[in-house]
């Protein structure tokens, strides 16, 4: 009698259940069948946790735990629909459901909520939103042509999109850059050496979350903001919040032209992998005009690992064609653009999930 190749349901199952960690192991035990089945269903991940994040169901449950009746009363949802959205988050390990049936956060919903300290709220809503998913809808365009699917989705190239056509779409992809940048931006701030009394250009910086830590923690240290002037003018309450507004010079441009002279050091965080290489050159090449003697170019990337395995930078990646036609880089590919643009690399730090390519002249 021919033995099944359908493994015992006791070990399929915690590996269908678990993402992280024994994506090699799950490859090697799990039959071809269910991983295809589970892969297919990633869409559910992304646009449950969306409309959990767009609905505010976290900060719902800010006060304590909730029936689904009570949430579903709050929110204005029907009540058996939430109650089945929040039975799937809670297997995700996102919310908890006690003994009575009611939800509650965890540490994981908790970053949903608007008000934590550490919340991705805005990173969830902006990669289920209708608009980004309808992006993603057009991947195919994409891998036939190479280009940007946003601009089949849309009928605008991402960045018009974003800063002249849906302004909400605007702030909900700032938000979410800004939640992403919180973190590792306190550790960029304390473990790249700025020197003392140094002049920092945030270049393309968005609001200035990254640039506000920076000087935060280096009180002899000003800096410049640079970005497109729908951007920059956000900045101020980010920067008055973390108390270094009288050290920023707000520079509304465009980081294809001139940028800002006098500066030690100018960092590019999550910018080259935005664009094609030509005009990753162009912006380099604008940095390395700008350096004084003595000075550097910062860029702030993830770096695609040489192995074939699972890997969240591959995923990046395919955003990045989506999106715009930018892409993630091996580190050959990073000194091979930076040489286009007469900068070689003096160091590179691990920092957090991204590397800091420290650049000279």
């Amino acid at each position: 009698m021919a033995r099944s190749r359908v493994p015992p349901a006791w070990l399929v199952r915690p590996l269908i259940a678990t993402r992280n960690g024994i994506a090699r192991v799950h490859q090697r035990l799990a039959p071809p069948e269910v991983t295809i089945f589970e892969r297919s269903l990633g869409i559910v991940d992304t646009k449950a946790l969306a409309v959990a994040a767009d609905l505010g169901i976290a900060d719902a449950l800010g006060d304590g735990p909730r029936s689904a009746g009570e949430l579903a009363s709050s929110l204005g949802v029907d009540t058996d629909a939430v109650d089945r959205l929040l039975r799937f988050l809670v297997g995700r390990g996102v919310f908890r459901r006690g003994r009575d049936g009611r939800y509650a956060n965890n540490r994981t919903s908790t970053l949903l909520r608007e008000d934590d300290v550490g919340s991705l709220r805005a990173w969830a809503r902006f990669f289920g939103a209708p608009w980004h998913v309808a992006i993603w809808n057009r991947l195919d365009h994409s891998v036939t042509t190479g280009r940007a699917a946003a601009g089949e989705a849309l009928g605008h190239d991402f960045w018009a999109y974003l800063t002249t056509v849906d302004h909400g779409a605007g702030q909900v992809f700032d938000d979410a850059m800004a939640a992403v940048s919180r973190l590792q931006q306190a550790v960029i701030a304390t473990k790249y050496p700025w020197p003392s009394g140094s002049r920092v250009c945030d270049v393309g910086g968005g609001t200035g979350t990254l640039l506000a830590a920076i000087l935060d923690a280096n009180p002899s240290c000003s800096g410049v903001l640079l970005d497109l002037p729908v951007v920059v003018t956000k900045a101020g309450p980010v920067l008055e919040r973390a108390g270094v507004a009288g050290r920023v010079e707000l520079v509304a441009g465009d980081f294809f032209d001139a940028l800002p002279s006098r500066c030690d050091r100018y960092v590019l965080e999550a910018v080259i992998h935005d664009w094609d290489d030509d005009s990753c050159a162009r912006i380099l090449t604008r940095c390395r005009e700008a350096l004084p003697p003595g000075g550097r170019v910062l860029v702030l990337e993830q770096t695609v690992p040489g192995h074939d395995g699972d890997h969240v930078v591959k995923a990046v990646d395919l955003e990045m064609l989506v999106d715009a036609a930018g892409r993630e880089r091996t580190r050959a590919e990073f000194e091979a653009l930076f040489a286009r643009a007469g900068l070689r690399v003096r160091s590179v730090i691990p920092i957090a999930l991204l590397s800091v390519y420290e650049l000279e002249p």
